[in-house]
């Protein structure tokens, strides 16, 4: 019997999604100590010393962090149950992902011109666009605007599709996006560009939507746990033993193999250790598009600063301390600026507001009942204090 065979043909039963808050909270960590550490990993592998194992295997550890975004992303706006005209959802995420995305990457071409590169008469800025990679996190709004715009069309497999087509068109993404990826990297065939960057991450878009309602049991976390170590340790040791003169390029991507698996347990075992509890991260959920993008405006006048690491103790500093200071005080920004009429839409609020969003209540979703809006979910000691909530690029149209 083939595999897909296996597969039930109806989804599970629709989980809570409140785990997804805290999840990206995490996640948002993640990515910025992935930022904080890949100077480090560069600067330091002639050496091969403790300071930069240390460095290759926290930078490992943390590269599930932007494909669990991406699946958290499909999970929601693939839902049926948040259906809406094509029209009205790609108007809302006009607000939501296309001004942000305008005005950041202004912002970061500026910054990178006048700050960071401003003797390198070789950068193009509008070439830099193009490649849909203006700044080193600006791409994943490349890719969510992209996914975005082909959500209309997918969405159609989760409402009409079997879920032995959803799991095969989803693995057929991804197939297609890690053979791309090593191609384009081993061999040095085509190149990622504005129209096509987001291309390679549909699957993990898909699967999302895909693994949202699956619950691990104790004995499958463990598993999943096993898996996630496995392949993270698989990674490091390919980064710093592999071939090529900086062995690490392929296996940090995010559609190397490695990483692909990792980020598919790690998104499990989000789901089952996050359904209660952990108050604290989704008041800090709100903010954390803020975190996303500023913290390189901190980043790396900070490091600059300090200094790269060269001893264990300062990669710790770099990897652990250091972002969550600069999340700290991005989160802190990021609420003061919401809160300014004319900066909201740039931290992706301001839109118009959903008419038929459903009524709030006080009262905590039943975990494994019906699925609800993610914002529904977020900061609810918050919300039942202001009576309103707050909108992030992060989120799915309700």
């Amino acid at each position: 019997m083939a595999p897909l065979d296996r597969i039930p043909t109806e989804n599970p039963p629709p989980t809570s999604t409140a785990w997804m808050n805290p999840a990206r909270a995490i996640a948002i960590i993640a990515v910025v100590a992935i930022h904080s550490l890949g100077t480090v990993v560069e600067e330091n592998f002639a050496g091969m010393g403790p300071d930069w194992w240390v460095a290759n295997a926290i930078d490992s550890a943390c590269r599930w962090s932007v494909p669990v975004f991406i699946m958290i992303s499909g999970a929601l706006a693939l839902d049926p149950e948040r259906g809406s005209k094509p029209r009205n959802f790609l108007s809302k995420r006009v607000w939501r992902i296309g001004i942000p995305l305008v005005f950041w990457t202004i912002v970061y071409v500026l910054f990178r011109r006048f700050y960071l590169q401003p003797d390198d008469d070789s950068w193009n800025p509008g070439i830099a666009i193009l490649t849909g990679s203006p700044f080193v996190q600006l791409y994943f709004l490349y890719v969510l605007a992209g996914l975005t715009l082909l959500t209309p069309f997918f969405r159609l497999l989760s409402v009409h599709g079997s879920r032995r087509l959803q799991w095969g068109t989803g693995l057929i993404f991804l197939g297609i996006g890690m053979t791309d990826q090593w191609v384009s990297m081993i061999f040095d065939v085509g190149e990622a560009n504005i129209a096509t960057r987001f291309l390679p991450m549909a699957g993990f878009y898909i699967l999302g939507w895909v693994l949202r309602d699956i619950v691990l049991s104790v004995r499958g976390a463990l598993l999943a746990w096993a898996t996630l170590i496995a392949a993270i340790a698989g990674t490091a040791v390919w980064a710093g033993l592999g071939p090529g003169e900086q062995p690490w390029l392929f296996p940090y991507e995010y559609l190397a193999p490695g990483v692909v698996i990792a980020s598919m347990a790690a998104y499990l075992l989000l789901h089952f250790h996050l359904r209660e509890g952990f108050g604290l991260l989704h008041r800090f959920y709100p903010y954390s598009f803020g975190v996303f993008l500023l913290h390189p405006l901190l980043l790396y006048p900070v490091r600059n600063a300090m200094g790269l690491p060269n001893t264990v103790p300062g990669v710790f500093l770099h990897a652990v301390i250091m972002p969550i200071a600069y999340a700290i005080v991005c989160a802190a920004i990021t609420w003061t600026a919401v809160k300014i009429p004319g900066f909201r839409t740039v931290f992706g609020e301001g839109g118009p507001r959903n008419p038929h969003s459903r009524t709030r209540t006080s009262r905590a979703p039943v975990d494994g009942g019906p699925d609800r809006s993610d914002s529904e979910h977020t900061d609810r000691g918050r919300s039942r204090r202001s009576g309103r909530r707050t909108r992030t690029g992060f989120d799915s149209v309700d």
